[in-house]
């Protein structure tokens, strides 16, 4: 009896202790459920939209040819993107100017600038600020490319869409994506904004073009150029 009774309690603790074990086991399952749908509830599924961040580069923020408003202005784009406004887009441009030292639009005078984004210097490089959080962003938008112009000597290109290689490669992925919207923002409203958006409609429906008119800056503020267009085109502007 009493080796029944010993054979009996060691009976217990084991369906006990398998008891305990499988209830460890299902609320181990059960947390990597519940991680699981988290992380499907985190996925976010980003609209068929582009932005075009222009030329948000040192030397136009704080560097040789800085503009006035042009940290502000990158300053508020890196904020609101970081706060959320990439998950508008499922592509972002970065266009650069990458000149040469000896680049034609480097002088005195008339349509001549000081050197700025000179291929290797500190000047070329992204606003900080901004690339922070681009990096940031890049695990959740995979699709964010960084594009040069001016890379010639001889020959100046305000619009992406004016560098041969850029701009046949970015024409190709507009038309074979079919964007629902392209939306465009940077430096400097008075030319390579300007340019940019002028070449875009070219191709591209002016509809669906928007500038954000809140993360632009101007090298003369008084310039209406980039404002008549989107006037006549029927261009839309936005906030971030």
């Amino acid at each position: 009896m009493k080796k029944n009774l010993i054979g009996a309690i060691v009976l217990i603790a084991t369906l006990a202790f398998a008891g305990c074990n499988n209830k460890e086991k299902k609320e181990e399952n059960k947390d990597e459920m519940t991680t699981t749908a988290e992380v499907k509830d985190e996925k976010v599924v980003l609209p068929n939209r582009m932005l075009i961040i222009v030329d948000p580069q040192i030397d136009f923020t704080t560097g040789s040819l800085a503009t006035a408003k042009g940290p502000a202005a990158m300053d508020y784009l890196a904020k609101a993107l970081n706060n959320g406004a990439w998950k508008n887009y499922s592509w972002i441009i970065v266009t650069q100017d990458a000149h040469p030292a000896n680049h034609c639009s480097f002088g005195v005078g008339e349509n001549k600038f000081p050197p700025h984004c000179v291929q290797g210097t500190e000047g070329m490089n992204v606003y900080p600020a901004l690339q922070d959080v681009l990096n940031s962003i890049s695990q959740n938008i995979p699709d964010i490319h960084y594009m040069q112009k001016g890379d010639l000597a001889d020959k100046e290109e305000f619009s992406i869409f004016q560098n041969e290689h850029s701009g046949e490669k970015l024409r190709y992925i507009i038309n074979e994506m079919g964007y629902e919207g392209i939306d465009i923002c940077g430096i400097a409203t008075d030319y390579c904004v300007y340019e940019t958006a002028k070449d875009l409609i070219a191709f591209y429906p002016a509809k669906q073009v928007r500038i954000v008119t809140n993360c632009l800056a101007a090298v003369d503020d008084k310039d209406t150029k980039l404002a008549d267009l989107m006037k006549e085109n029927g261009i839309q502007g936005i906030e971030f």
